[in-house]
């Protein structure tokens, strides 16, 4: 073993001694600074001595440098070290052999190293070029060396940036913005980047940066000194900021590789890791990720606040003087101040006006004014929820023309909406532990309210049209805003969250004033805020028995606008295109259909047949062939043609024509149409009827490891079968890889022209998600779905095969499946299957038997510890 090779060894034992000592300082709840602190210093030891045994001579003649994260003494197990050796003008050859040398020993030990090598005229040349290099130096720190050189780099750097301040800032806070917009804008989402999320590390790495340079303070401390920051906002941001250095700590120890995202499977590890314990009904890592939620809430608010003030000065607006509106308050341009600090405490109603008044002509709340309303907030007691005059104050704000959404996301932010109503206070920061909802749950209910906002103002015409004439005829808008700020209110509560919701939303809608019929109709939202999405989506809208039970359950057209626009608004805040023109074609269809039951207090069959011809007219006008399309179309049954938007029905359209399978000229069609708005590949397949088709479909789907995440089957008559598939890759993509395509096509193609007998699908194993043993497995028939076919629900853990087997189950049991409607919300599948039996409704004994088959299907076996991923 050379001399390398034994430094490398040691160097790792060494190493492995540290972490070990921070593996059982997490254990032991040690603080997040303090173990960062002590790697680092642990680090700083090994690496010089390193150096030292290396290079005795020439540490002496080069300074080596700390920086970055390493440099602040924040590693965790898996950060790199970043150094510097900042060298003298005049170098010698074994200097740089030196360099390379102890390089080599560091990277034998495995280390993430991240090095510059250059004098102080290079480096000051790079910062030109790069910021980042300016915020390295800044955090920079002497690790070795007599210490001249960085003395030098110093004094030059800080001169550098002193006299161009303003370039960084501006750079710096464009690059926070960008950083921000890039990962979501929302310190709420379920699954963060801790790093560089808002509200995570990064945001308090930024504020420090930005406030040094600018107000020329050497340490944070100072800005608190200088009264740029009080005392209480930079306890609560270094208190937030330990609590996310733990939370990194730990991920770096379970991961065993650098990463910063808190995944649902890296969140169940932590909490148990972190000594957290389910209490009640809420599981463990609910209690971890809502003190995640509240830190994270806390460094993005802060760091907002100290920016903001920044950017004021930044950009002041020396021609605009400040006026004095009334006793409380002021006005900057569009800035509101407040005439005295203390008209919170002279009239706590003035916490819920200042909110009104600025939603008058686009105002905001100047960084003052925020840190007064939040530190005022807790005036808000019983007493002043009980006060008519709040009441009425707080029903002025959702009247309000303007700005609604934004007046209620910044009364969270400052903790007034979470007093005034103890109810949502709960669920602020409440995570909801499922792949298909991105926000936690007062973010999103804020961002429905938002949507709600959009589309009174016509933002959202291109999304489903019909929502802003349905919000249009809206008598009382702020119902509805009412009834988002309350359909999700109950969850993290026991028991169902609709129903208890209701109650809730009733009690408050009277104590604020309003009418008795005004409180039911808000509570009947909140009950039924699932009803139309679910309808629309798992039932059939071709059977006039359906729309009249919707209709019916409904009551009036009134009701049916609002439901409308909380359903939209609704699904759209759920996270990034979630929403798609599908789910709003089937809303409109099953609006339409409910508007004319309401009118004629009846159910016209013809209204099918105006709807089906209008969407096949509307699919040819945006064809190339339109006469050719109609013609193909006109046959299709209204079932069919509703299932689609024209954006869809026109490729499959297209490709049923342009193969011949329409005109009888070939037995089968098969073919791919990419969807980008939905992010998937649809999969079309053109058929004649085959005993079994759909079953055997999806077990060659699932012999290519393809997820289905929506399916469906139709007879489009003379014996033809249309079966569509919208599928995704292992990562969630749209399928695209042209290989992979011919691929699954020659397999589809095969099966059909065999007829081969149906047999049971191959599933591989499946790799277990940790969110997938949450799902509750529920198996129901739905008589309400359908009157045509027997409608059977099966709710599970969503799983490549499941689909494929669960057709296999009710085709071998000799059922026909007439058709499947499949809704995929993250983990959680919702698959809805239309089945006779001989051309027959399944009487209630072969219910049972196939449900109960299907539910043995649908659950998963305990795993083995090699499919566990935790």
């Amino acid at each position: 073993m050379n001399e390398q090779q034994t430094l490398a060894a040691e160097g790792k034992s060494q190493l492995k001694s540290l972490h070990l000592n921070i593996k059982e300082a997490f254990a032991a709840g040690e603080d997040g600074h303090a173990m960062m602190h002590a790697l680092s210093q642990g680090v700083d030891t090994l690496i010089v001595i390193l150096w030292q045994r290396v290079a005795p001579e020439t540490c002496k003649h080069i300074d080596l440098v700390a920086v970055g994260g390493y440099g602040r003494g924040e590693l965790a197990p898996q950060s790199d070290w970043d150094l510097w050796f900042l060298i003298p003008e005049e170098t010698t050859a074994q200097m740089n052999d030196d360099i390379q040398k102890l390089l080599y020993v560091l990277w034998d030990m495995n280390a993430k190293i991240g090095h510059a090598v250059r004098t102080v005229k290079d480096t000051i040349l790079h910062l030109k070029e790069d910021w980042q290099s300016a915020t390295a130096a800044m955090e920079s720190r002497l690790l070795s060396g007599k210490g001249e050189i960085y003395a030098e780099l110093k004094s030059k750097s800080t001169t550098f940036l002193a006299r161009r301040k303003r370039k960084f800032v501006e750079a710096k806070l464009l690059e926070h913005k960008n950083r921000h917009q890039h990962t979501g804008d929302s310190a709420f989402i379920m699954e963060p980047d801790i790093k560089e999320c808002k509200g995570g590390l990064r945001d308090v790495q930024s504020v420090f940066w930005i406030t040094k340079v600018w107000y020329g303070v050497e340490h944070a401390d100072n800005l608190v000194q200088h009264g740029f920051i009080s005392a209480r906002e930079m306890a609560d941001l270094i208190a937030a900021q330990d609590f996310l250095w733990r939370c990194r700590v730990g991920i770096h120890l379970l991961n065993q590789r650098p990463s910063d995202r808190l995944s649902f499977e890296m969140q169940a590890q932590l909490a148990e890791a972190m000594g957290y314990q389910a209490i009640k009904h809420r599981p463990a890592v609910d209690a971890l990720m809502k003190d995640y939620f509240r830190n994270a809430g806390i460094i993005a608010r802060v760091s907002g606040l100290v920016l903001q003030d920044l950017d004021e000065q930044l950009h002041p607006k020396l021609w605009q003087i400040t006026r004095t509106v009334d006793d409380n308050f002021t006005l900057k341009g569009n800035s509101v101040g407040l005439a005295n600090p203390a008209i919170f405490q002279q009239d706590p109603l003035n916490l819920l006006r200042v909110f009104h008044f600025a939603q008058q002509d686009h105002r905001r709340l100047s960084s003052a004014t925020l840190r007064q309303v939040r530190e005022d907030s807790r005036l808000i007691d019983a007493e002043f929820c009980a006060n008519p005059e709040a009441h009425a104050l707080f029903l002025r704000i959702l009247r309000h023309p303007r700005n609604v959404a934004w007046a209620l996301k910044e009364m969270n932010d400052t903790a007034v909406l979470g007093r005034f109503i103890p109810a949502f206070g709960e669920i602020v920061g409440l995570g909801q532990f499922n792949q298909y909802h991105t926000y936690t749950v007062d973010e999103h209910t804020i961002r429905a309210v938002g949507e709600a906002r959009n589309m009174k103002h016509g933002d959202r015409v291109k999304r489903l049209p019909l929502a802003l004439e349905a919000f249009q005829r809206l008598k009382r808008p702020e119902l509805l805003y009412l009834a988002l700020i309350f359909h999700d209110i109950a969850k993290g509560m026991a028991g169902d969250h609709s129903v208890n919701g209701e109650n809730m939303a009733r009690d408050f809608c009277l104590t604020l004033g309003l009418n008795d019929e005004d409180a039911e109709l808000v509570a009947w939202l909140v009950r039924q805020h699932l009803h139309m999405a679910v309808t629309s989506q798992r039932f059939d809208l071709s059977d006039p028995e359906v729309i009249r039970v919707f209709a019916e359950s409904v009551g009036s057209a009134e009701r049916l606008n609002y439901l409308l626009c909380l359903t939209v608004s609704d699904i759209a805040a759920v996270g990034p295109n979630v929403w798609n023109d599908w789910k709003g074609s089937l809303l409109s269809q099953l609006y339409h259909a409910s508007k004319q039951m309401f009118a004629n207090k009846s159910i016209n069959p013809e209204i099918f047949e105006s709807q089906r011809l209008a969407r096949i007219e509307s699919t040819a006008k945006i064809s190339s062939n339109a006469k050719a399309i109609t013609q193909l179309l006109n046959p299709w049954p209204q079932r069919c043609i509703a299932q689609f938007p024209p954006n869809q029905l026109l490729p499959i359209a297209e490709m049923l024509f342009q193969s011949g399978f329409m005109q009888h000229k070939t037995d089968m069609s098969v073919g791919f149409h990419i969807d980008h708005e939905r992010c998937d590949t649809m999969l079309i397949v053109g058929a004649n009827e085959q005993k079994g088709l759909f079953a055997k479909l999806t077990a060659v789907i699932a012999a290519g490891q393809i997820n289905v995440i929506a399916a469906y089957a139709f007879e489009l008559g003379n014996g033809k079968i249309l079966d569509v598939f919208h599928v995704q890759d292992r990562q969630g993509k749209p399928l695209m890889v042209e290989d992979d395509l011919r691929r699954i096509t020659s397999r589809i193609e095969n099966m059909l022209r065999s007829e081969s007998q149906l047999s049971p699908p191959k599933v591989a194993k499946i790799r277990q998600h940790i969110l997938m043993g949450r799902v509750e497995v529920r198996v129901r028939p739905l008589p309400l779905a359908s009157t045509k076919q027997t409608a059977i629900e099966v709710t599970a853990a969503d799983r490549v095969g499941l689909l494929a087997q669960l057709a296999y189950a009710i085709t071998n049991a000799g059922f026909d499946l007439r058709g499947a409607a499949i809704s995929t919300f993250g983990e959680r599948v919702v698959d809805v299957f239309f089945i006779q039996c001989e051309g027959k409704l399944l009487n209630d004994a072969q219910i049972a038997t196939l449900s109960a088959e299907l539910k043995n299907i649908a659950t998963l076996k305990s795993k083995s510890p090699e499919e566990a991923t935790v």
